[in-house]
Order: C-alpha cells, then structure tokens, then sequence
C-alpha cells in the first residue's frame, strides 16, 4: 500500500507548565487549538521545543496524551523520542505509541558519542520493539551525534516503516546529499527546521519544515507553504523575510524567556519553560518582543486577539 507523505507545517509544540513543572493542560489545550486554527499539516509533540529535556517521563508522556485528545484525529501527531540509550528509547517508544500518535520521531541518542553503526542498530530496535511509522530527527547541535545522508538510506532500504526525517542542520550540502539520495521515493519525507532556509529548502526538495517559531507564528508559516506550492515564490520570500523578523524575539532571554513572554502576549499560555531555564526579559526586552509581535504575529491571528 502507498503512504503519503507528510508535507506542510509541523509545529514543534511548546509544553505549558504550571509550579513543579507539571503539564498546564488547560493552555497546552488552548495552543493546541491555535495551531489546529492556523491550518498546520501536523504536530510534532515531545520536541526540543515541547521541552522533553526538562520534563519528567510522566508528564512527557501525559503532554503527548492531551495533545492527541485534543487534535482528535484532524491532522497527524508524531509523538518525540529522546533518550540516552536503546533501552530507555524503546521503553518511550511504546509509552508514547499508547497515546496514540499517528508517527514517532526518534532523536539518535544523546550524552555519548556514537558511530554511524551504533545509530543504525539504535533505530532498527526501536522499530522492532514499536509497529509504528517512524521519524528521525537530525539534531547534530544538540545531539551531537549527526545521521549521515548515507545512514538515512540505508534505514530507509531496511526498515520501510521509517517514513521521514526532520533535519536541524543549516549545512545546504548535507541536505542537498540527503535529498538526493531519497530522490524518487514518494513516500519519504524530509522536513528542513532550519527557519532561515524554509524556501531554500522547498526549492531543494523538502516537502515540509518544522520549526519552534511557528508555535508564535504558524498562521505566517502556512502562508508560506501555501504561496510556495501556488507558485508565488516571490510572495513566499517575502513572508519568510517576514518569519525572520518574528524569530528575532529569540535573541531576548535566551531563546526560553522570550517563547513564555509571547505565549504570555498571546494570552496562550504563562510559561512552557522548565527548571533550570526559565529566564526574565528587562522591561526594555519586553518592549521589543512586543513590538515584533505586534506587527508579525497579531494582525494574521483569526478570530483577533482581544485586549
């Protein structure tokens, strides 16, 4: 049977807290919605932005079981995986497959350096122990372990229920070399998240982008991917120019402190920063991520935002 591949938007969603850093379900509920509202094609729950990193396994697993309750079916979720080792990724593996979650996006494991082979066994257990279409997640800055091109072939020839990668790489020839390796195979997927390169990798040959800004945005990011497959590419260069200007909010708080200040403005949500990284903006830098949001993120919200 023929898959179809996932292209589009696919928000990395950011995971609301509350004290004790414990899921805020009602606002997890209520970013949810925004971007179900904003067309995106898919959510990527349990993310580098979803904070895997500083929650603890249940409230991982209890964010990506509102998630899927919440979206109830209309567009796929793929439920993140990362962990340290095969045994703690397989264990996570099929927590979140219980919750229902349309794919699974395994993150290569982090901590330890390991060899290309040591990627290739971690993934083909994973996908042994879990009946699931799976996503690999190339973060080589984070990880740093990066998924050669040549690796993502070889998974794909002997593990067909690996449907895609989403790749966290600004390097245009790694990604050209991984293009061109998955040329032809209609039913693999590679998502850029590098937001700078949205229309340079649509142009390569990406079906699709992933990127936490979109979380603020993602009623600009559609309209990209919409006016690029209309072929209105000077439209879709403009809004990218556009959706570089809303990611300058990041410079302010180190990257954490900006994200729960915007979710604050767009009365979404009061924080979706863990323990130890939850920064303060001055009043100064409050100002400025006001102001960004004012003019890049407000005026596409539907219905508008009340004040």
């Amino acid at each position: 049977m023929t898959r179809k591949r996932l292209s589009g938007v696919v928000p990395p969603i950011g995971t609301p807290l509350t004290a004790g850093d414990r899921v805020d379900e009602a606002s997890l509920r209520r970013l949810t919605q925004y971007l179900l509202r904003a067309g995106v094609a898919g959510i990527l729950a349990n993310g580098t932005m979803g904070g895997f990193a500083f929650l603890t396994d249940e409230e991982q697993i209890r964010a990506v079981s509102i998630i899927v309750d919440e979206v109830k079916g209309a567009i796929p979720v793929i439920g993140g995986v990362g962990e340290t080792s095969t045994s703690r990724a397989v264990r996570k593996a099929k927590q979140i497959r219980d919750c229902g979650v349309t794919y699974l996006s395994i993150l290569p494991p982090y901590y330890f350096f390991a060899t290309q082979p040591h990627l290739i066994a971690y993934f083909s257990e994973i996908a042994s122990a879990v009946d699931l279409p799976i996503f690999l997640y190339d973060n080589p800055v984070l990880t740093k372990n990066p998924i050669y091109p040549e690796t993502v072939a070889e998974l794909r020839r002997t593990i067909p229920q690996i449907v895609g990668i989403k790749v966290s790489n600004q390097d245009c020839v790694n990604l050209q070399s991984l293009l061109d390796l998955m040329r032809g195979d209609e039913e693999f997927s590679v998502l850029t998240g590098s937001e700078f390169l949205i229309v340079v990798g649509l142009q390569m040959g990406c079906s699709g982008f992933v990127g936490g800004l979109h979380n603020l945005c993602p009623h600009l990011a559609v309209a990209l991917y919409n006016a690029f497959s209309e072929g209105k590419i000077d439209t879709a260069k403009e809004l990218q120019r556009d959706l570089i200007e809303t990611w300058q909010v990041f410079r302010y708080g180190s990257i954490w402190g900006a994200f729960d200040e915007s979710l604050r403005y767009l009365q979404i949500a009061e924080r979706a920063t863990g323990a130890p990284y939850v920064s303060s903006l001055t009043g100064d830098e409050t100002v400025k991520v006001h102001a960004i949001l004012d003019r890049y993120v407000i005026p596409y919200i539907d219905p508008p935002l009340k004040r």
